[in-house]
């Protein structure tokens, strides 16, 4: 593929060290930096307040990424945090040990951190932690569980969180010294809204045939816009550009692999201390994700039921924030991953399990038996760590992957 229809991942890599020069300008001006979750997560309302959020899952994943992980998480292990508990937490706890010193610069310790309670009860203890050790305040907020199997949410559960986010504005205002502007928040959120919903198309794009979009692998690198600029008219930009490029990509034949020979759908978080190798696996055989669930953590607006309405801007997004994916229960994320395999007609669906996250590994090998018992949908169940490379078996992940293609070849006749 040439270079030409390949300029967003680079656009995208300017954008996110655009985002940290934004970053330490804030801090350098006496601003407040605020820890965020990627799930969940209200930054259109601290954009409000000119509050600047980091996301210590994604500067663990950008450090692993590089070959970085191993002397945090060998740190926070000598502070007493075991083998097992979740990479993203020990590398977050062990930045902060480390005065903010990471082998991709400087990250601000917080101001005040967020606490979006989402699907994962270590959630709690994480940001407790930066309060013992730096004294950091925690503005909470609980997001009830999706119940019901098909994602709907009652009407209660949304105006429990947008009377949890009318009662945080105060907070926030007696924080940062700033009044509410509510026709700022609107503004963003409409900012906000118009990227998911590019973002959304961009996605869909895996319908197409051939996919012009590996929508696991090069994702990664396109969702960081969404989660790190959402709310701004950068992040919408660079979704039209991007939607722009695949669209160029579909009309000229070409895509992220020589040829389609596969079409999955993949679910779970990726490797990322070996992300090039272990995409390799997949690519070697020609191999194209067009659907995925893990693009979607922050958010799943693509099941056409809501959208983030700047007339209703606490409102929608609290219910945004209630459907974050891991917050979902498993029926209803196993009828998801049902519905991309008939609608991207997939060949199969590839799960890859976290070693130390079991809020997203939860039920992985029952969704496995599901899909190839209930279903007759093939389905490969790996396993490693997003975040500890000490958990990556590539030997052993081969003949896994490997032996799924030869029994897909086969099956499909190719």
């Amino acid at each position: 593929m040439s270079q030409q229809l390949d300029r967003a991942k680079q656009l995208q890599g300017e954008l996110v060290k655009q985002y940290y020069k934004q970053v330490r300008e804030t801090v350098e001006r006496g601003g407040k930096v605020a820890y965020c979750f990627v799930m969940a997560n209200p930054i259109e309302l601290l954009k409000v307040f000119d509050i600047a959020p980091i996301y210590p899952e994604i500067t663990s994943l950008q450090i692993s990424y590089r070959g970085g992980a191993p002397p945090l998480i060998g740190l926070s292990e000598e502070f007493g945090y075991s083998t097992d508990c979740c990479g993203y937490v020990k590398m977050g706890v062990a930045t902060v040990l480390n005065n903010g010193q990471t082998s991709i610069g400087y990250i601000p310790t917080p101001d005040l951190a967020m606490l979006t309670y989402s699907g994962c009860q270590i959630y709690i203890h994480w940001w407790e932690q930066y309060q013992y050790l730096r004294g950091t305040p925690v503005f909470t907020i609980d997001i009830p569980y999706v119940r019901d199997y098909d994602g709907h949410i009652p009407r209660h559960d949304i105006r429990y969180v947008a009377g949890q986010l009318e009662e945080l504005i105060p907070k926030l205002e007696q924080f940062t010294g700033k009044r509410f502007d509510e026709e700022k928040l609107r503004e963003i959120i409409r900012l906000s809204a118009e990227a998911w919903d590019l973002w959304r198309r961009c996605l869909e794009t895996g319908k197409l045939k051939p996919s012009p979009i590996d929508a696991y692998f090069e994702a990664i690198y396109y969702m960081s816009a969404i989660t790190l600029i959402r709310g701004s008219r950068e992040c919408v930009d660079f979704y039209r550009f991007l939607l722009d490029e695949l669209m160029a990509r579909y009309e000229q034949g070409v895509g992220p692999t020589p040829e389609e020979r596969f079409r999955l759908v993949f679910e779970g978080v990726p490797n990322y201390p070996f992300f090039s190798r272990f995409w390799g696996l997949f690519r070697g055989w020609n191999a194209r994700c067009v659907a995925a669930t893990y693009p979607k953590v922050a958010g799943i607006i693509d099941m056409g039921a809501f959208s983030l309405n700047p007339d209703k801007p606490i409102e929608s997004l609290a219910e945004y924030m209630i459907h974050a994916y891991c917050n979902w229960n498993m029926i209803s994320r196993a009828n998801l991953i049902q519905r991309y395999v008939r609608e991207y007609e997939a060949d199969g669906v590839v799960i890859h399990s976290i070693k130390s996250c079991r809020s997203f590994s939860m039920g992985h090998g029952d969704i496995r038996e599901y899909l190839i018992k209930d279903l007759d949908v093939p389905a490969l169940h790996i396993e490693s760590d997003h975040v500890d490379p000490r958990y990556y078996s590539e030997a052993q992940l081969k003949n896994r992957v490997d032996a799924f293609f030869e029994s897909l070849s086969i099956r499909k006749g190719v």
